[in-house]
């Protein structure tokens, strides 16, 4: 049995940590709620642009946009991958990586070269173990700080672009998580280049104003950087709450850890007082005996 000293140290180890985990469950909550806020005020805008250039039917174009329409041959393929730069997030990155090896090995399966680009440190840590080749992934540092994530996600999407059109890729999608609720969220994998083509039997021809070659050279490039931003803002959103969850979990966890700790502090104490008190009788009646 635990001496009371131990106990005692116990019992402000355990306090200690229940008021770090219960701080940042309170600071994940505030910045989960402006989060959502971000993410649900652009999510609607950032859906019905890529339903209208997807829904464009694309044998009735004379123009021929890769970004747009993508290629025959497809070779080489990149994934962004967003997760979070920090830790304490419960399964969060886990699963985001857990999600992107199994598309890394499905790319190579079929024969194509694939390269990464994290957005966040841990998803960088944890898949440059699974691409041993250096010049296969790649960190966007510094991606998530201050207030620039829209400037970020236009710089990312004028790379990716750029290395499409040099050849260096044919194929870009993201591998985020979708942000549901506290509770609810959902690994999502997207092509944003090139777009994905609905089936659309409207046969109302789309009119392109100067031309179709200014308007798809102009919105697509557009429409990347959009997605690339709202996946960053799905992804923020999701670690919040998923750190939400694990920091109150871990708070839990230590409130009963707290009260078993003390059940067994106000017992030990007890027994030691019985003991002592039965000490003392027996001292006094033997005592009184002889």
């Amino acid at each position: 049995m635990a001496n009371l000293k131990e106990l005692r140290t116990k019992i402000g180890v355990v306090q200690s940590i229940r008021k770090v985990t219960a701080a940042m469950k309170l600071v994940a909550g505030v910045k989960l709620r402006k989060a959502e806020q971000k993410a649900s005020a652009s999510r609607e805008y950032a859906a019905e642009l890529g339903h209208i250039l997807s829904k464009i039917r694309r044998e009735l174009l004379n123009v021929n946009c890769e970004l747009f329409s993508g290629r025959e041959e497809v070779n080489a393929e990149t994934l962004i991958v967003f997760a979070s730069d920090k830790g304490l997030c419960g399964n969060f990155n886990y699963l985001i990586n857990k999600e992107a090896r199994g598309q890394i090995s499905k790319i190579q399966a079929e024969g194509k070269r694939v390269r990464v680009i994290c957005v966040g440190g841990k998803p960088f840590n944890l898949l440059k173990k699974t691409l041993r080749d250096e010049d296969s992934i790649e960190l966007a540092n510094d991606f998530y700080k201050g207030d620039n994530l829209f400037e970020n996600s236009k710089k990312l999407a004028e790379k990716i672009v750029e290395e499409f059109t040099t050849g260096v890729t044919d194929k870009v999608s993201v591998v985020y998580t979708r942000c549901f609720s506290v509770m609810r969220r959902e690994i999502e994998i997207k092509s944003v280049i090139p777009l994905i083509c609905e089936p659309n039997s409207d046969k109302t021809e789309t009119i392109f104003e100067p031309s179709a070659e200014y308007v798809l050279k102009t919105v697509v490039p557009y429409n990347i950087a959009i997605q690339i931003y709202q996946s960053a803002l799905e992804s923020v959103a999701g670690e919040q709450g998923s750190r939400m969850t694990s920091m109150d979990n871990a708070t839990r966890n230590a409130d009963e850890l707290l009260s078993n700790l003390t059940i067994t502090y106000n017992r030990t104490r007890q027994h030691n007082i019985t003991q002592e008190l039965v000490e003392v009788v027996s001292g006094a009646a033997a005592i009184a005996e002889g």
